[in-house]
């Protein structure tokens, strides 16, 4: 897919920082949800099935994050995404500037996220504990994301408000 913007267009630049930031940013929303769902779960620490597998699970188990990473950063550069640079006076450049604000949005959607008992049972089930029915719970990760942002994004319509 040929890339139509300029080198120096914000969103160009977001695209590249949000690619860059994937892994790490999928692994972190990972160790989060563990933490968070070990607390609440499990606070005595008592080992069982779910607790071991959550212990031992796989970093491949990401991959199965990409659509939902794809969709929270198509959210960001929609509602953040305009064109014009600013211009920096901390001497920083725009790819730093804008990876640095890429990383706390996430960072601190994802710390919202993970209060929901429902967001951290179906993001746990989709990757470390494997329920059988991804594409249902890929579907409800992604209902989530609609009702939190008010916004659907699509592969072929692009992004699409609700006003409810």
């Amino acid at each position: 897919m040929s890339n139509k913007l300029f080198k120096n267009d914000k969103n160009y630049i977001l695209k590249s920082v949000q690619n860059e930031t994937k892994e790490e940013l999928l692994l972190y929303l990972l160790e989060i949800s563990i933490k968070k769902y070990e607390y609440r779960s499990n606070p005595l620490g008592l080992v069982d099935t779910s607790f071991k597998k959550l212990k031992k699970y796989n970093i491949d188990v990401i991959s199965k994050l990409n659509f939902f990473y794809k969709k929270l950063s198509t959210i960001y550069r929609y509602n953040y995404g305009e064109v014009q640079l600013s211009f920096l006076w901390d001497g920083s450049s725009h790819k730093e500037f804008y990876k640095r604000r890429w990383i706390n949005f996430f960072k601190e959607e994802i710390l919202n996220m993970t209060e929901k008992k429902v967001f951290l049972k179906t993001l746990l089930s989709l990757t470390i504990l494997r329920d059988n029915d991804l594409n249902q719970l890929q579907y409800n990760l992604s209902a989530f994301i609609r009702k939190k942002f008010k916004i659907q994004v699509f592969k072929k319509k692009g992004v699409v408000l609700h006003s409810q």
